[in-house]
């Protein structure tokens, strides 16, 4: 089961959640959730935002580069923060430790692109609006004052990442001045992935499709699956999904068979 420390961390990003939501944006406790690949951290927040009822939006800052650096800039990341139309929004900045690039072959380009990401971010942080890449080229105007910023990643898989050691990565003082929380989720353990599998609304949909299906039988296999293989699981939640995938388009089987060829109905067969 998910250890005291891992209910304690959830526990309160769930609060902060929960405050920015019902002060309709105007708290907002933007942090940094740190931890080893295969903890779950986006899995966790699409979870809590789910349940708190908020919306979600997930850009990937090891994308981002410097803006007037030929690739997707800030301005083109944040363009789906204007459909929230004014309701508070939860922006997940996935990979943020991507953006502090070590042995890079070109440490000068590397360090002015990942200060001017910074940069921008903290004009984002400090702002009421922000200007995303629109049609045509030009620029439109959305607003951010209602944006909760949570800024993810592994940092090397160290644990108990602090400010100081955030800093040490090269996250900037002002940032952190921003960005002042911090929250670790340790790796998943397999109670953890069996209790996703039993709650998924994937797989309660692959049910509702394929009648025939023995829930059971087919919990079952895939949780012996997981335990099976979990020492080199490093897809962390994500191996349920597709796991589930597989299980279902294989015809109840996993492993590395062809696909077998199904006609799609309303209502399906599992068929072997």
């Amino acid at each position: 089961m998910e250890s005291k420390n891992q209910i304690k961390t959830i526990s309160s990003i769930k609060k902060i959640m929960e405050i920015f939501k019902n002060s309709q944006g105007e708290i907002r406790p933007h942090f940094f959730l740190t931890g080893s690949s295969g903890s779950g951290k986006s899995f966790t927040i699409q979870s809590l935002c789910d349940e708190v009822e908020i919306d979600y939006v997930e850009i990937n800052a090891a994308q981002l580069t410097k803006e007037g650096i030929s690739g997707n800039s800030l301005s083109k990341a944040l363009v789906p923060l204007g459909q929230a139309q004014g309701k508070p929004v939860i922006c997940f900045v996935d990979e943020m430790d991507k953006l502090f690039i070590s042995g890079n072959s070109n440490k000068s380009l590397a360090h002015e692109s990942t200060n001017g990401v910074q940069n921008e971010f903290l004009k984002v942080l400090e702002s009421d609006e922000a200007s995303v890449f629109g049609q045509y080229g030009h620029f439109d105007t959305i607003t951010v004052k209602n944006v909760l910023f949570l800024f993810a990643g592994a940092f090397n898989n160290e644990p108990d990442i602090t400010l100081d050691k955030l800093r040490e990565f090269g996250v900037k003082t002002e940032f952190l001045g921003r960005v002042g929380l911090t929250y670790s989720l340790k790796k998943l353990s397999v109670e953890d992935l069996i209790e996703i599998l039993k709650n998924s609304p994937l797989l309660k949909k692959y049910l509702e499709l394929f009648e025939d299906v023995d829930e059971k039988k087919c919990v079952s296999e895939i949780t012996n699956y997981v335990k099976e293989n979990y020492e080199n699981n490093s897809l962390g939640a994500r191996m349920i999904m597709t796991l589930i995938h597989q299980w279902f388009i294989n015809g109840g089987e996993l492993g590395s068979k062809e696909v077998e060829s199904i006609t799609f109905q309303n209502k399906l067969k599992l068929g072997k």
